[in-house]
């Protein structure tokens, strides 16, 4: 995370930079909007700010659709837990007879043999 943090600030300082040094007047058109002798800068920078705003939405979209995701699988765990702990419960009851019963046969041998 700390290297995409640095990398992200070295972009940025370049194009600073770079629009810096093109300081030049031009003109912009974009479909039917014109803007006359605008400062380079402002055009590069707020190229700059737009697109860094159009990646941070898309990933903050893509982190709610897996916190989503993530909230229904730790949902679906407990529920899947608690199966199992119901499962094993049910279990350990079905067993216990079957040791009980065993335990009967072993005494009753133990007396008719005496």
């Amino acid at each position: 995370m700390q290297v995409y943090l640095v990398l992200g600030l070295i972009f940025s300082l370049g194009v600073a930079v770079f629009a810096v040094q093109n300081a030049s007047r031009v003109d912009i058109t974009l479909f039917i909007w014109q803007l006359k002798d605008i400062s380079l800068v402002l055009v590069i920078l707020s190229s700059a700010l737009l697109g860094a705003l159009a990646a941070g939405l898309f990933g903050a979209v893509k982190q709610l659709k897996l916190a989503r995701k993530l909230r229904a699988s730790n949902a679906q765990l407990e529920s899947l837990s608690a199966e199992i702990e119901y499962l094993q419960k049910k279990l350990k009851k079905l067993e216990q007879p079957e040791e009980e019963s065993g335990k009967k046969e072993e005494g009753s041998e133990n007396t008719a043999t005496s």
